[in-house]
């Protein structure tokens, strides 16, 4: 039986190395992918992560915490990336900003007889949008506990 970190690290590593075609099979048939503002089944989930690929093409990934149960495991990561291509957002498309950016993921996953059946994805998009250098009315601008946007 697979773990379920074993399997959160399966699916990011296919993303970094832009192999998410073959993301549906760590996933059981009546799964989702779910991220603020979208949710999405297993066969739903390389175009949508070819979206975040295609916006911060040199991204990167570093675990800051994680916690396995039984039953999944949930994990802290860091995102870093150079904005250079289109983001598809719930709130519209942002174009190229150029900026390196980082912000934080907390990634709940669930895993029933080795595949992944439920992966909640969760982020403040407010915080990725104030990184980039946009205002979104509704959406908060203060900063967690550390600087989301590197220098440039």
């Amino acid at each position: 039986m697979r773990g379920a970190e074993r399997l959160v690290d399966q699916q990011y590593a296919m993303l970094l190395r832009r192999d998410v075609a073959r993301l549906p099979e760590l996933y059981a048939t009546d799964a989702f992918y779910a991220m603020p503002g979208v949710t999405v089944r297993p066969i739903e989930l390389p175009a949508l992560l070819r979206t975040w690929t295609g916006a911060f093409p040199d991204l990167v990934v570093d675990v800051t915490g994680s916690v396995q149960t039984a039953g999944g495991a949930a994990v802290e990561r860091r995102l870093t990336g150079t904005h250079t291509g289109v983001l598809h957002t719930p709130f519209g498309t942002v174009a190229p900003t150029g900026r390196v950016v980082s912000w934080d993921v907390a990634d709940v996953v669930r895993v029933r007889r080795g595949r992944i059946t439920a992966w909640r994805s969760y982020f403040d998009w407010g915080q990725l949008i104030a990184a980039l250098g946009l205002h979104v009315d509704g959406l908060s601008r203060q900063q967690q506990h550390e600087p989301v946007g590197l220098p440039a």
